[in-house]
């Protein structure tokens, strides 16, 4: 179609120039062609190649016209589109700027409450105070059902008879005596030992079990008793911090107690010691 077009366009300028020549001269050389025939052939080619074209071009659906005005059409419900759906953005976006001012708001309550507990998280945890009652313990021998090491921090420890059921106690098994008999309380945490109790039996028939038991917060030995007492107090000194405490008898003896209680600070995380 383009090159026909183009024949056509070529074909009107030979025409144009051909009037021109014919209306500057007046003769013609001897044998030459007719000026006004030549003329007129190829205004009949032109006049041809004219019909053809607009032919081509005005026949049915798919003309050029016709491929313009759809393309129009598809752009402006392209740009319809692209609008609404610009629109549609511009909706979501400023809801989102709304549920994140919401969200920044909920989140600066939640940490000055946050704030607020870690304060008083902080006091809590500077108070002295009693850290191993109801806590998991062990033994490495129980005499029988009536003397399991839970007795040990149970938080009856009455200075009455202590062989009746209302004054339960700890005690190891006499026929597993051993050197280095031991009962364990597992404080659940890093803490900060301040002090432990240990609390003798009112019987006097073991008094001789008592003295040089040896007193560990984890790895570090933090007291030995010494002498006969019925409360021995073990006071740590420096910045001592166990998760378990132990207290062995090194001799071959059965370890026994009415109560044992841990005091001090915590808990600490790993990276705060």
């Amino acid at each position: 179609m383009i090159r026909q077009f183009l024949s056509l366009t070529g074909l009107l300028c030979l025409v144009t120039a051909l009037d021109l020549q014919a209306s500057g001269e007046t003769k013609k050389p001897p044998g030459s062609l007719d000026l006004a025939t030549l003329q007129l052939q190829i205004r009949e080619e032109a006049v041809s190649l004219r019909e053809e074209m607009y032919s081509m071009l005005g026949g049915g659906q798919n003309t050029l016209s016709w491929v313009v005005r759809d393309l129009v059409q598809e752009v402006r419900g392209y740009k319809d589109l692209v609008s609404e759906q610009g629109k549609t953005v511009e909706d979501l976006m400023t809801k989102h700027a709304e549920e994140m001012e919401e969200v920044k708001m909920d989140l600066k309550k939640t940490l000055d409450q946050l704030d607020g507990l870690q304060s008083r998280m902080d006091v809590m945890r500077s108070e002295v105070r009693l850290i191993s009652q109801h806590k998991l313990t062990w033994q490495n021998s129980t005499l029988s059902d009536r003397f399991h090491s839970d007795f040990l921090v149970d938080g009856v420890y009455r200075m009455t008879d202590d062989e009746g059921g209302m004054n339960p106690i700890q005690h190891t098994a006499d026929n597993q005596v051993g050197p280095n008999m031991m009962v364990m309380i597992d404080l659940g945490a890093r803490f900060k030992i301040h002090t432990v109790k240990l609390w003798k039996r009112t019987s006097t028939c073991c008094d001789g079990r008592f003295p040089g038991l040896l007193i560990y917060a984890d790895d570090t030995l933090v007291g030995v008793t010494t002498g006969l007492k019925y409360l021995y107090n073990i006071l740590v000194s420096g910045e001592v911090y166990a998760t378990k405490i132990y207290v062995k008898q090194p001799a071959t003896m059965t370890v026994n107690f009415l109560e044992i209680q841990v005091f001090g600070t915590g808990p600490f995380g790993d990276e705060e010691i």
